[in-house]
């Protein structure tokens, strides 16, 4: 009798040190506040482990373009470099991904400019984070604000209006003629930029779109898809 009791208590006492452990295991972690410099952001948290630090699926973050980009020289299967140029860390001044740490993506779709300026865009896998100590993490990322990159409607008028004046100066340079023949100048400038001006208005309109370019550095921001957990080795 005395070994079932001292057997079932032995046996009572390990599961609840089991239980007390795992409980602290699970409860050793602090919560803390990305840092991200976007503003409206929905999440920030972070959970700070003894083993690693994890991203909060919806935190968003920013990197940069690694080189000059321009999808007219790229094709689907290409890879896309981005970098930290600073730390990623939380408010409270927990760094979660290092600076110089690499970003890769692949290139999984490209549509090429269409006529009606309507722009190309390009679509990114990203595939995972390369730290400064080697350390291999794959991500499950997405561009913030849209599905894809594309050039803006500033980007397009400016493409439009270059059109309407190379053009325009043309059909000047036409009207001018016509007016020197005309022996009246001034109205055949006139009504040659105003001929001019229409035609390149339309051209640019109806011509192909842009190409989507980024120069070194430019920032994109991304959206966390799914819990990303970074090892705090490298701190």
């Amino acid at each position: 009798m005395f070994k079932k009791v001292f057997c079932f208590g032995l046996l009572t006492a390990m599961f609840n040190g089991f239980v007390f452990s795992s409980a602290l295991a699970f409860e050793d972690y602090n919560i803390e506040h990305l840092n991200t410099d976007v503003e409206n952001t929905k999440v920030d948290l972070v959970k700070i482990t003894t083993g690693g630090n994890v991203i909060q699926k919806e935190n968003v973050f920013v990197v940069n373009f690694a080189q000059n980009f321009n999808s007219k020289y790229y094709n689907v299967g290409d890879f896309v470099q981005f970098n930290f140029d600073c730390d990623l860390k939380t408010k409270e001044g927990t760094i979660v991904i290092p600076c110089n740490s690499t970003l890769i993506a692949r290139v999984a779709c490209i549509e090429n400019p269409k006529w009606f300026s309507r722009n190309a865009k390009v679509y990114l896998e990203f595939t995972h984070i390369l730290l400064p100590d080697g350390t291999n993490i794959p991500v499950a990322l997405q561009l913030a604000d849209k599905k894809y990159l594309k050039e803006g409607a500033k980007e397009t008028a400016g493409k439009i209006a270059a059109y309407t004046l190379s053009i325009g100066g043309v059909g000047s340079g036409l009207g001018a003629a016509i007016g020197v023949a005309a022996g009246n100048t001034i109205t055949g400038l006139i009504i040659g930029g105003s001929i001019g001006g229409g035609v390149g208005l339309v051209s640019g309109i109806v011509s192909p779109g842009l190409h989507y370019k980024a120069k070194k550095g430019e920032k994109i921001i991304l959206k966390v898809e799914d819990n990303l957990t970074i090892p705090n080795s490298q701190n």
